[in-house]
């Protein structure tokens, strides 16, 4: 309990400044997601019945956010939280159950076949911990949306048949996307991709491609960690690198340098995950064209 308490007052006092987490203000039932692409998929199921609310702000790292008190309290009328493992869920956990006793959490990992992130990946994270990127996975995310739409259908029973139409909705549009992806990227199997962080370690394990971090525990790479990164860059006829909003971007704008490729920037957090695995199909595409 105290140290509950001295949180709040140390939030309270260094933090009474920081930006609103949203502007919706409504009457409508709330429901909690860690990061944006769940709101995504949340919204696709629940439709404008129920308002979503995302904890990490647009452009912030989430493995290394804290929100504020003031942030933390504008969250007390959730009623659903859907965690993915992101280390201030658990920081701020007993708060909002102080806040709201009745919270019901979610972790949307659970039943999912997760994948360890490679060693020198994500920064807070040990060399095996789990990747938590799982958006970025077709088949798994189908399987997200049930539990969502179950978890949905449990605390809104009357809203339940319009939660099935919506997640069978969703199923297929997944089902096609993970279809269109399969056939367009099978010729590629082995192909990697060069990356500042690994935030796609789940499409590259759905599509038989690999990625490369250029990450070192969170930080700029050592010269043999990089050494090696450039050799299996080259041996893997590498021919994307991919820069992250979010991260140090040093290391992989060094790299598409001395590789000679090309460096673009996509946000593995941007709402619609759908769009986003299209757009960096395309981009793999392209770039492999253009080698030919």
């Amino acid at each position: 309990m105290k140290k509950i308490f001295l949180l709040f007052v140390l939030l309270a006092v260094s933090c009474c400044k920081a930006p609103s987490l949203s502007t919706k203000r409504s009457n409508l039932p709330t429901v909690l997601v860690t990061v944006a692409p769940y709101q995504f998929l949340v919204e696709q199921i629940c439709g404008d019945k129920i308002q979503v609310l995302t904890i990490a702000p647009p452009g912030v790292n989430p493995h290394s956010y804290e929100p504020t008190i003031r942030q933390v309290a504008e969250l007390r009328q959730g009623v659903i939280w859907f965690q993915i493992g992101e280390p201030f869920e658990k920081k701020i956990l007993p708060i909002m159950e102080k806040q709201r006793p009745e919270l019901l959490v979610v972790d949307l990992r659970n039943g999912i076949d997760l994948i360890a992130i490679e060693s020198g990946g994500c920064p807070h994270c040990c060399a095996h911990s789990q990747d938590r990127h799982i958006w970025l996975s077709p088949s798994r995310i189908s399987k997200q949306a049930e539990v969502i739409a179950e978890t949905l259908s449990q605390t809104f029973p009357e809203q339940k048949e319009r939660f099935a139409v919506n997640l069978a909705t969703l199923q297929e549009k997944i089902s096609c996307l993970e279809s269109e992806l399969n056939a367009l990227l099978t010729p590629l199997s082995g192909r990697s991709i060069v990356v500042s962080h690994p935030a796609f370690g789940y499409f590259c394990n759905d599509f038989h491609l690999r990625q490369l971090s250029i990450e070192q525990e969170g930080k700029e790479p050592r010269p043999r960690y990089l050494e090696k990164i450039l050799l299996d860059a080259k041996e893997s006829h590498a021919s994307l690198a991919l820069a992250l909003p979010q991260y140090n971007n040093k290391g992989i704008e060094k790299v598409a340098e001395e590789l000679n490729l090309s460096l673009h920037m996509i946000d593995p957090y941007a709402p619609d995950c759908l769009t986003t695995l299209r757009t960096l199909t395309q981009l793999i595409l392209q770039k492999e064209e253009a080698k030919q």
